[in-house]
């Protein structure tokens, strides 16, 4: 019986294959097949083949991997190079079928981009301090960095680690007399670069661009933010307001809900009545949808916090609980609220937030329930709250030093 024929293994299109540079690291590069020529005759009578190859350096490099950091970025960096195989793969096969080819890429300015993404936020928000702010800060830096003729599809792990390093000596501000203004702090550059981030990350879902060249950079390098210090106010504090006049009444409560209950701004300016509503125990609950990271929420609201709802009066489902301006003009009633009450804390609206989280830890509400009730994603998020309520504890310990510095005095004994 003859043996059966065991099945031809398909020829791989494209290989990932490295070269061995002199100072020791490899060069990633791929080698594409595209069938064979016959050059020949073999004695047997078959036709001798040569393969028809090409071949793509991707400038990607595995170094040596002396330290975990290195084969960490070893790791990425193949990811890297098999995603980019993945892509030519998918080229070649769409080639070969008859269908449709990509079109050639568009060369899109970096800068036109930019502005468009900060335009379409203004779209989005109305708000000129907010993101529209942030994105043509971006542009003006990148501007200073290399001039407003760079290609979004020209950028490279160079162009990204240039502006790095740019953002460490930038100067601040977006107007005349640049050259006397002081370096931006290490949080604007951080916000920057993230900004920059996420326009390289649109760039790569419009397919302008095939590769992230920020895929490349070691993350230890980039921008990292300095914590700030967030602002809280004690129960002492918040009867204290309770108690001080607000012009703004509306503004009073909101903010006065919020420290109780802790949700964003956005979210306190958008509830509706039809967000209220009472369960089958009687208990008054709040559905709504966090506009920041688009969830819906379910939260419990404790009979102190109902004190601060506005009283309904004819109000319709969809009609809004709290009829507020924008963020600025309520941070600045804030401001003059807490003046009058000889609050020396900077309040904003977010402080609200803050204080809700502090107040449940120190009310020992366990953290994992103080994360649900934030509506936060991670838990590290919530134990900086944790580590406030820690340094409170802290400072009222360290009340008690030299408390009994000075002598007393003792009535002396007459023999």
């Amino acid at each position: 019986m003859a043996k059966a024929k065991k099945p031809t293994k398909a020829k791989e299109l494209i290989k990932i294959k490295f070269k061995k540079l002199a100072n020791g690291n490899l060069s990633i590069f791929l080698e594409k097949y595209y069938g064979y020529k016959v050059t020949g005759i073999l004695q047997d009578g078959n036709p001798k083949t040569q393969a028809l190859r090409k071949y793509e350096f991707l400038n990607l490099y595995l170094i040596p991997e002396v330290t975990p950091a290195n084969i960490a970025l070893n790791k990425t960096t193949l990811q890297l190079a098999n995603t980019i195989k993945a892509q030519r793969i998918v080229e070649m096969q769409t080639q070969n079928s008859g269908l449709p080819k990509r079109k050639k890429e568009e060369r899109v300015n970096l800068i036109d981009f930019v502005l468009k993404i900060a335009d379409k936020a203004f779209a989005d928000t109305n708000n000129k301090r907010s993101e529209y702010y942030t994105y043509n800060s971006l542009a003006h830096h990148l501007k200073a960095y290399k001039g407003n003729k760079i290609d979004i599809n020209d950028i490279d792990k160079a162009y990204v680690s240039g502006f790095i390093d740019y953002l460490k000596t930038a100067k601040n501000g977006n107007f005349d007399g640049q050259d006397k203004q002081p370096i931006i702090s290490r949080n604007t550059a951080h916000k920057l670069f993230a900004k920059f981030s996420a326009v390289l990350k649109k760039a790569l879902i419009d397919d302008i661009i095939l590769i992230n060249p920020i895929d490349k950079i070691d993350p230890k390098t980039k921008p990292k933010a300095i914590p700030s210090k967030r602002e809280y106010l004690t129960t002492d504090e918040i009867k204290t307001l309770i108690a001080t006049d607000c012009k703004r009444s509306d503004i009073k409560n909101a903010f006065l809900f919020c420290c109780l209950v802790g949700i964003r701004f956005k979210n306190v300016k958008n509830i509706k009545w039809g967000d209220i509503v009472t369960d089958s125990n009687g208990n008054t609950i709040l559905s709504y949808k966090q506009i920041k990271v688009n969830t819906f929420e379910t939260l419990p609201i404790s009979n102190e916090a109902i004190r601060f709802l506005p009283i309904r009066v004819n109000q319709k489902l969809t009609d809004k609980v709290y009829h507020l301006p924008k963020n600025e003009t309520v941070n600045d009633s804030l401001e003059t609220w807490a003046t009058a009450a000889k609050i020396s804390k900077k309040i904003t609206f977010h402080v609200s937030r803050h204080t809700a989280a502090t107040l449940q830890l120190s009310l020992k509400t366990p953290i994992e329930t103080v994360s649900k009730l934030l509506g936060h994603s991670k838990i590290s998020t919530t134990q900086i709250y944790a580590k406030i309520i820690d340094e409170s504890k802290k400072k009222a310990v360290n009340k008690q030093n030299g408390m009994f510095d000075k002598k007393t005095k003792t009535n002396k004994v007459k023999s």
